[in-house]
This record gives C-alpha cells, sequence and structure tokens, in this order.
C-alpha cells in the first residue's frame, strides 16, 4: 500500500467516524438492502410468468446480482467504519480497553491504516504505564518502553509511534 492510499484510507475513516456519517452507511445498508429483495421478487416473478424468456429471466437475475453487490458493498462500507473507534491527531484508531483488578487496565491501540499497533498497560493505580510496540516491517519487530503515569499523554504517545514510528 502506497502513502498516498493509506492517506486516502485515514480520510475516509476519519470521515465516517461522526454519527452522522455513520447514520447514513446505516440508512444505505437500509435502502440496499430493500433494492436486493424487490429485485429478487422481481425475479421471481420473470420465472413464474407464463412462457418466460430466456432474456427477461437473465435480465432480472443480473439485476439480482448487482442488487446483491451493491447490499454487500454497503454493509461492509458499514462495518469497516465501525471498527475504528477513536480519532487520534487526525488519524483513526481502533481503540479497545480492558479493566482488570485494583485498577489494572490493558489498551490496545490499531491504526486502521498502518500495520504499527500498540498494547500499552498498568498494573495499578499510580504505577507507570508500560508500552509494548509492534511494527511488522522493521527489522526490531517487537519492544517494551516505559510511558509515564499520565494515561491521556500514554495514549497519544503510542497513537505517535503508530503514525511516525518515532517514540
Amino acid at each position: 500500500m502506497t502513502v498516498i492510499e493509506r492517506i486516502y484510507d485515514n480520510a475516509w475513516y476519519v470521515a465516517h467516524a461522526t454519527p452522522g456519517m455513520r447514520e447514513a452507511l446505516a440508512a444505505d445498508v437500509t435502502r440496499t438492502w430493500m433494492a436486493c429483495e424487490a429485485a429478487r421478487e422481481d425475479a421471481g416473478r420473470a420465472r413464474t410468468v407464463s412462457g418466460p424468456t430466456a432474456a427477461r429471466s437473465a435480465l432480472a437475475l443480473s439485476l439480482g446480482n448487482v442488487t446483491q453487490a451493491e447490499y454487500d458493498r454497503a454493509r461492509s462500507r458499514a462495518a469497516e467504519a465501525a471498527r475504528c473507534t477513536d480519532i487520534v491527531d487526525g488519524h483513526a484508531f481502533s481503540i479497545r480497553r480492558e479493566l482488570g483488578n485494583g485498577g489494572a487496565m490493558t489498551v490496545d491501540i490499531t491504526s486502521c491504516t498502518l500495520l504499527r499497533r500498540a498494547t500499552i498497560s498498568i498494573g495499578s493505580r499510580g504505577h507507570a504505564w508500560t508500552a509494548v510496540f509492534s511494527d511488522p516491517q522493521s527489522h526490531v519487530q517487537r519492544f517494551s518502553v516505559e510511558l509515564g503515569t499520565d494515561p491521556w499523554d500514554a495514549v497519544h504517545r503510542a497513537c505517535a509511534w503508530i503514525m511516525t514510528g518515532r517514540i
């Protein structure tokens, strides 16, 4: 994937992160599902008409296939947009938080467009956040670093590393 493709993909994720755009994607899924169902009914009618012609059936089936493909694309776009949960410094991320006992927490941070990922964790309140960074395209694929006690700073530093490759 080229840098331009990644920038375009990131812009798409950022644009579709707003609630209004998510609603528009959901409406698109509903609209395409309804069109697909109507095309299936038309195909069924074309087959049951007395003396159906091969051309009429082929046209009805072709329209059914087109609307099914459009419906599948709309569902895919909606699912892909839902995958990204947070926008940090203009970049789309999927951030999953998992709470543990005694204030422990693990946060998995994955870019929606880049292969780098980070997992930051804290054992209990007041301790330092530890990050494990993974970059499958680097000669050092995995390393750990301490990020301090501020949770927001730790998340932002992890996101910055994912975007730039520098800590």
